[in-house]
C-alpha cells in the first residue's frame, strides 16, 4: 500500500528528539520494531506514565476493533500534552472505523505488513512536524468526506465550509477586503446594526475573539 503526506493540522516541536509514547496491542511487531526504533538519535521512547506526556503515541494493532477505537479515544483523553496525536500500525481497516480513528487523534496510519522501523521513524516525525502520514485510500476517503459534508450537510442548511452562513461569508469577505461597517451595509444592502449583529454571532458561536480572528478563521476554512 503506498503512503502519502498531508498537511492537516497545526505543528508542535518540544525537542530535537521526538518523545514517543508505546502503545502495544500487537506484540509481534512491537517487538520487532520498538527496540530498533529505541535506538534511533531522533527519537526517545516514554517509559510509563510519561506515555502521556509523549509528543506521538505510537500504537501497534493486529487488527482494527470497536474496543481498540475506545481505547483510542481514552487515549486521547488522557493525553497530559494537549499536541499529542496518534501514530497507528495496524491491520485492515473498516471504513466504519476511521470518522472515530481520525476523531482520536490518529493522524498517520502505516499498515503493520512489512513495515520498517524508518517508515515509522518518518511517519513519527512527520507528526510532530504538523503532517500526516496516510495510504491513498484513505486520503481519497477524507476528500470525498469533505466532499459530502460540504454538498449534502452544510449546503442544505445553507452554511459553507466552517459552518459559516452564506451571509456571514458575504460579510467576512468584505471585511478581508478591509471595507468598514458603513461600506458592507451599503454593498449588502443592509443596515449597519444588522452586519454587527451578523459579526457578534459569529464571533459568539464560534468562539472567535474579534474581526481580524473571524477573517483568519474564514480563511483557514476555505470559506474565502
Amino acid at each position: 500500500m503506498s503512503i502519502c503526506t498531508v498537511t492537516e493540522f497545526p505543528a508542535h516541536l518540544t525537542s530535537d528528539r521526538v518523545l514517543v509514547g508505546v502503545h502495544v496491542q500487537d506484540h509481534v511487531v512491537a517487538s520487532e520494531l520498538v527496540p530498533q526504533l529505541a535506538q534511533s538519535p531522533e527519537l526517545t521512547i516514554a517509559a510509563g506514565d510519561d506515555r502521556d506526556l509523549a509528543d506521538v503515541a505510537l500504537v501497534f494493532a493486529d487488527h482494527v476493533t470497536d474496543p481498540l477505537v475506545d481505547e483510542l479515544a481514552a487515549m486521547s483523553h488522557r493525553a497530559l500534552n494537549s499536541a499529542q496525536r496518534t501514530v497507528l500500525v495496524a491491520g485492515p481497516l473498516r471504513e466504519r472505523h476511521l470518522a472515530q480513528i481520525f476523531a482520536a487523534g490518529v493522524v498517520a496510519i502505516l499498515p503493520r505488513k512489512n513495515v520498517t522501523p524508518r517508515q515509522v521513524t518518518h511517519a513519527l516525525i512527520a507528526t510532530v512536524q504538523g503532517r500526516a502520514v496516510l495510504p491513498d485510500k484513505l486520503t481519497r476517503w477524507l476528500a470525498d468526506e469533505i466532499r459530502f459534508l460540504q454538498t449534502n450537510i452544510l449546503a442544505t442548511q445553507g452554511l459553507a465550509a466552517g459552518g459559516l452562513t452564506e451571509r456571514e461569508v458575504d460579510v467576512l469577505r468584505l471585511i478581508a477586503q478591509g471595507d468598514d461597517t458603513a461600506q458592507i451595509a451599503q454593498q449588502l444592502n443592509y443596515s449597519e446594526r444588522t452586519i454587527k449583529k451578523v459579526m457578534q454571532e459569529v464571533m459568539s458561536r464560534l468562539k472567535l475573539r474579534n474581526r481580524a480572528h473571524a477573517v483568519s478563521y474564514a480563511l483557514r476554512v476555505g470559506a474565502i
